[in-house]
């Protein structure tokens, strides 16, 4: 299944997520199982939608960003680890690029979390090498 992800369907779990902040973490962690089972399947429509749902949580629930952010470095570190797959890695350095990006904005306090966030840059970086310069870049200037 190569279907593209429903936006309005996305946009309606985001909504209620972000007026339910508490069903948060239950949704993050049915995503990650979800995700981790599609990438051992192989159906990688599937694993675009969970990154899409996240995408869209990073932006409409920066406040509770905590609630969701190991699950999601959990899916990057996995799609950054799919050596096979070189679509999977991308979508991992790119979850990665848009994660930063929101975790950069925020006044919350990440510090636990940075370490993380930067072996998984280099990760990132490591598996990169050769392809496209913007990716590179963002992913450089995320160990800044």
């Amino acid at each position: 299944m190569d279907a593209e992800p429903n936006d309005r369907k996305i946009g309606k779990l985001c909504e209620y997520a972000s007026r339910n902040p508490l069903r948060i973490p239950k949704i993050t962690s049915n995503l990650e199982q979800r995700c981790f089972k599609d990438l051992r399947n192989e159906n990688f429509g599937c694993v675009k939608a969970v990154l899409c749902i996240y995408r869209k949580l990073l932006s409409s629930c920066k406040e509770q960003m905590p609630l969701f952010a190991s699950c999601l470095l959990g899916i990057i570190r996995a799609l950054l680890e799919q050596t096979r797959q070189d679509e999977m890695r991308i979508l991992g350095c790119n979850a990665l690029v848009c994660f930063m990006g929101e975790h950069c904005h925020i006044s919350m306090d990440f510090d636990s979390l940075s370490e993380n966030l930067r072996s998984l840059a280099l990760k990132g970086l490591h598996y990169f090498q050769t392809f496209e310069d913007s990716l590179r870049l963002s992913l450089l200037l995320l160990l800044l």
